[in-house]
């Protein structure tokens, strides 16, 4: 922070940009040819089941004695004399990222770039500014300062270039709640739903004991790095490590070596540890049904990457899947570090050479077509996205959520529901509800996180409430933690609709244990709900495996949904109501944060304000909405209510901003989420 206030950096700033011409081309335009996008999104599901069989005995979990009660009353229960349970969270109220970026420093960075872009002020100049700062101010060493801008400035450039935004909306679309509410009227929009009468929500009878289930396998965030190498540096001073190449730590601190299976925090994953993690899986879940992979595959080296490269471990990645799963359904998604540069996914309008994607789509296509209807190769290749048919009865729908992405730049040009995206969601679920079938819907980014732009998420936000009878689960990862999300009725925030579940990732990037989950679903029988029974998370105990150097690391049941959070189902109201049994039960928000950082050794301590930050992000299903959300949730915190709102401080699971942001956002804002926390 001292970076903000330092008057050394502003008259660094006026030499910066009062620096000598360098005479070079300029920042190219480009002939997005009005936002045309003629595809029909129209499309018929395939009608042809992957899987020959609805389900068998599994053994599922053991069950919670608890008995369904109604969600409590949320100004009861906790102790309101109780002063620890209080904390120090007045003047806290919707604060779910801690603000690093005062959002005046952000529009003041975006308004120089923004100026010297549209005056014709050329890449390398650009550029000298940025490496300047960036090495300067020690953000980051010349290796990566050099590598982000040659990375990201082709593509975020052109975008500033070419916006109708100014610094005001730019900063508010990026960041979100913490600047103030700005009418960006190009960025608005609502999907049209058919006009068919919403049938009646009513309660349906739990699923039976005996009956037959599904058992889901799922994969996400695995951050595969082939140059992993063990006895690397691992604590080194690029924001990735663990490589041949890592840069020794600053002020000669102790180095210490990559282990044999990975490192907690500043690493990725090593072949190795994937290789050992799917042995397992095949070992201990023989009779795994299908699997749901929610994508996340390049590692976090976002200044150095290239599309060969990300192609590559595309390959890589779907050829172990296949090597392990060779008759079992895979069911992917696409994750936002598969784009290049990381986070970039193009609308189809975008058909300049050097900017559309369909270099990816092409190749995804083909990858993925041993496990997905030929018919899903028009949606694939279009927008990344697709529908299956898992059973009669029960269907499967991927979204592309780099669309509602608020780092894919080219949204910042033109937002409205990239590659008609949601049009299609809303044709499939009403052909879905015609048809009586239930849903379940895959994604990578979750639509109630801070990064997920605010208008896409109301629109999906508003279809899920719709078809609320139809979408019975929805599954997504990119947070890294394992967690949820619960929806609520639009008109009766106090009725929770749905549930979305996060998956924790494989990768230990963010100081976590690797992990992977399992989902028991209700299977094929008269009266199936195909509704979630219950979730496992498995976990590999990574400090264990590098302390004793183990051959072949033990991979464990860390715990079951129901069991550990005492749940009789997993129907959104009980996800609710544990929200609000953790308000003030501590044992059991203790065990939610243990499975949260999945007993990692390296998981901190909470404050009581990060408490009540992380109960809001499970009340989150709708982005930068926590005002409203969370409301109820912190009338029960802070007893005495002696809070007010003022300015929004936005705590974003995966988005810390670090001083590190601050440099891009002087130059190239994108870097404000892509170097610490960031990266996911």
């Amino acid at each position: 922070m001292k970076y903000f206030f330092n008057n050394k950096l502003w008259i660094f700033l006026v030499i910066i940009n009062s620096a000598s011409l360098i005479y070079s081309s300029p920042v190219v335009d480009i002939d997005l040819d009005e936002f045309k996008d003629d595809w029909n999104y129209q499309t018929f599901p395939d009608q042809t089941p992957i899987l020959n069989s609805g389900g068998k005995q599994h053994n599922l979990p053991p069950a919670s004695k608890r008995q369904a009660k109604e969600s409590p009353d949320p100004l009861q229960v906790i102790d309101l004399h109780d002063k620890t349970n209080v904390g120090n969270v007045i003047g806290e109220i919707g604060d779910s990222v801690r603000r690093k970026i005062p959002c005046s420093v952000c529009q003041l960075a975006v308004g120089m770039l923004q100026t010297n872009v549209r005056k014709g002020e050329p890449f390398e100049l650009i550029k000298t500014k940025f490496v300047s700062l960036c090495v300067g101010f020690e953000i980051q060493n010349a290796i990566v300062c050099n590598g982000i801008i040659d990375v990201f400035g082709p593509e975020v450039l052109p975008v500033l270039n070419f916006t109708t935004s100014g610094p005001k909306e730019i900063c508010r679309l990026a960041l979100g709640e913490t600047c103030e509410e700005v009418e960006i009227p190009d960025h608005q929009w609502k999907i049209d739903l058919p006009d068919v009468k919403k049938p009646e929500v009513k309660e349906v009878p739990l699923p039976k004991p005996g009956k037959p289930t599904l058992k889901v396998l799922h994969i996400s965030d695995t951050h595969l790095d082939p140059e992993y190498a063990e006895g690397s540096i691992a604590n080194c001073e690029e924001p990735l490590c663990c490589r041949t190449y890592s840069s020794p730590p600053k002020d000669n601190d102790t180095v210490v070596p990559a282990g044999k299976w990975g490192v907690y925090d500043k690493c990725d994953v090593p072949e190795i540890l994937i290789e050992n993690m799917l042995q397992n899986i095949v070992e201990k879940h023989p009779d795994i049904d299908y699997i749901i992979w929610t994508g996340d595959l390049p590692p976090h080296d976002i200044w150095n990457q290239t599309k060969g490269e990300s192609l590559e471990i595309l390959k890589k990645s779907v050829k172990q899947m296949q090597d392990a799963f060779p008759h079992v359904p895979i069911l992917p998604a696409l994750g936002n570090h598969e784009g290049i540069p990381a986070g970039s996914f193009p609308p189809p309008w975008n058909r300049h050479e050097d900017h559309s994607i369909s270099w990816l789509y092409e190749e995804v296509n083909r990858q993925w077509k041993d496990w997905l209807p030929a018919s899903e190769e028009n949606t694939i290749l279009h927008g990344g996205f697709y529908s299956v048919l898992i059973r009669p009865g029960f269907r499967l729908i991927s979204l592309n959520m780099n669309y509602c992405h608020s780092l894919n730049w080219w949204l910042l040009v033109n937002s409205t529901d990239p590659a008609k995206e949601l049009k299609w969601l809303v044709h499939q679920l009403q052909q879905a509800e015609d048809n009586g079938e239930k849903v379940h819907i895959i994604g990578h980014i979750p639509p109630g996180v801070t990064d997920c732009l605010k208008t896409w998420s109301e629109n999906y936000y508003e279809i899920i409430n719709r078809y609320e009878n139809t979408v019975v689960a929805q599954f997504f990862g990119h947070t890294h933690a394992d967690e949820f999300e619960v929806f609520y009725d639009n008109d009766n925030y106090k009725r929770p609709t749905s549930i979305a579940y996060i998956g924790p990732s494989v990768t230990p990037f963010n100081a976590q244990n690797p992990a992977y989950r399992i989902y028991y679903v209700d299977g094929e029988h008269d009266s199936s709900t195909w509704e979630v029974i219950d979730h496992e998370t498995w976990i590999m105990d990574l400090q264990k495996a590098n302390d004793k150097n183990e051959e072949n690391p033990v991979w464990y049941k860390l715990y079951s949904a129901r069991e550990d959070y005492e749940m009789p189902n997993l129907r959104p109201k009980e996800w609710n109501s544990l929200i609000y049994r953790m308000v003030g039960d501590k044992d059991l928000f203790q065990r939610y944060f243990r499975n949260y950082h999945r007993d990692s050794p390296m998981s901190p301590k909470y404050e009581d304000q990060e408490k009540l930050q992380l109960l809001c992000d499970l009340k989150s299903g709708k982005s930068q909405e926590r005002l409203h959300l969370c409301h109820d949730l912190e009338s029960s915190w802070d007893s005495l209510a002696r809070y007010h709102y003022k300015t929004v401080e936005n705590k974003n699971r995966q988005c810390t901003i670090s001083p590190t942001s601050f440099l891009i956002f002087l130059n190239i804002f994108i870097v404000s989420r892509l170097m610490n926390k960031i990266f996911y």
